[in-house]
């Protein structure tokens, strides 16, 4: 355990930090720090300063949690819970940000704003000075009229929206059914046993006006399965996942940058992306690394039909057929990439995925993964591990999968293959995802 710092230390930390923050971002328009209407809506710091601003971050919830003392931090914590789940459940159902004005001085009233939405005065009110609580829209006439701030105008925005729905929706139907699927499929790895299916099965059920049938079939049928039949469900989920990849720490280009293919002795000819989806990291190797000839797209039958190469790179990048847990890798590649897959899978569906590839591998074949790798927890890291654990915790919830450490991916190697190994675990600066670079020695 590290040694306790002082309050007061803490405070200074806090102030030397943050001058340095934000003499580094002097004269941009994040420099403000503002959730005013249109401020910008991700704050974007200079590489050398990602570390700091990660203290800083750090620092600024240790001193908080150690004024508010055990019980004052464990109310803080767990009275938001189910007041925010409620208040953003009902912003979304009844589209409320939609039915506020955009613009920087627009406002509405209370009244005005429950006639548009379908809800009495006081509920509206109720539940708008909830949302002001947590810094989302802001208050204008004390009890009388709302507008929105940066943060609320989010949600008017239609990916937005569907970002809000995937997780009031969705992931909070999971949450609360994980205790259930924990009872009664202890140690499973089926992604038809996750906390997520269940809810989404008795939803359907209640929908439909049918008791809800316990039995599971076909427990290999996970959450993605049964969204397949709903197409606006899935509509969402993509759009949702569109916004996600947006956020600053997703960048793709925290992978492409550090792969070491700039050095033309490292760079490979051919490259395979495992679950490539559009091919948009294929498309962003080839513009990097002019020295990689060709490219490999390989997914769903579903999921490539139509696709075609941008003008660009045509003739360097292709589209093909594979479902990587009922096949074998039959396409030849240098090297073998990737991206947010293994998450969605618990370490016996992961090791299949690995084991079809095998057969495609020689020795010193390569395999680049870009997932979160997870870190030991610390006593001076509680808001990483805040995001690294909830991002674990939502992989649990959906697929009954997980994130994983370095000592998770190498089980998961060695499940696989034994002559697979890392080579190296690369996590830059403000990235949520870690470079894994994985060597078959065969």
């Amino acid at each position: 355990m590290a040694p306790l710092r002082s309050v007061s230390e803490l405070a200074s930390i806090i102030e030397h930090h943050t001058q340095a923050v934000e003499e580094g971002l002097k004269g941009t328009p994040e420099s403000e720090f503002s959730l005013a209407f249109g401020a910008p809506l991700q704050i974007q710091v200079p590489p050398s300063l990602e570390a700091t601003r990660g203290e800083l971050l750090e620092t600024i919830d240790e001193l908080r949690a150690r004024l508010l003392g055990p019980l004052g931090y464990l109310m803080a914590t767990v009275l938001p819970t189910p007041v925010l789940t409620g208040v953003l459940h009902v912003l979304h159902a009844f589209d409320i940000a939609s039915h506020v004005p955009l613009g920087p001085n627009a406002e509405i009233s209370y009244e005005e704003l429950g006639e548009r939405c379908g809800l009495p005065e006081d509920d509206t009110r109720q539940i708008l000075q909830a949302a002001i609580a947590f810094r989302i829209f802001a208050e204008v006439t004390p009890d009388v009229s709302v507008r929105h701030n940066a943060a609320s105008s989010n949600f008017a925005v239609p990916a937005m929206k569907d970002m809000l729905g995937l997780f009031v929706d969705e992931q909070c139907g999971g949450a609360c059914k994980l205790v259930e699927s924990l009872q009664r499929f202890p140690g499973s790895g089926e992604p038809g046993h996750a906390a997520h299916v269940l809810a989404f099965r008795e939803a359907k059920a209640i929908k439909e006006g049918k008791v809800v049938d316990r039995d599971i079939a076909d427990p290999s049928k996970g959450l993605f399965d049964y969204m397949a039949d709903d197409e606006e469900r899935v509509a969402r989920f993509r759009s949702a996942m569109g916004v996600s990849t947006k956020s600053l720490a997703y960048r793709a280009s925290y992978f492409i940058d550090n792969l070491p293919w700039a050095d033309q002795n490292q760079c490979p000819g051919t490259v395979a992306d495992i679950g490539g989806a559009g091919g948009e990291i294929c498309q962003a190797i080839l513009r990097a690394y002019p020295n990689v000839k060709k490219a490999y797209v390989l997914d769903l039958p579903e999921v490539v039909a139509g696709a075609k190469a941008p003008e660009d790179l045509e003739g360097r990048i292709e589209y093909e057929s594979y479902n990587f847990l009922a096949e074998k890798v039959t396409r030849e590649a240098d090297v073998y990439v990737f991206r947010h897959i293994f998450h969605d899978w618990s370490d016996q569906y992961a090791a299949k995925i690995l084991k079809n590839l095998v057969p495609a591998l020689k020795k010193g074949s390569k395999i680049w993964i870009s997932e979160l790798v997870l870190s030991d927890l610390s006593d001076r890291n509680h808001t990483k591990d805040q995001m690294q654990r909830g991002a674990d915790m939502l992989m649990k919830f959906g697929h009954n999968a997980k994130e994983r450490s370095k000592r998770g991916w190498e089980t998961l190697l060695a499940a696989a293959d034994e002559r697979l190994r890392i080579a190296s675990i690369t996590r830059p600066d403000g990235a949520h995802d870690s470079v894994i670079e994985i060597v078959f020695d065969a």
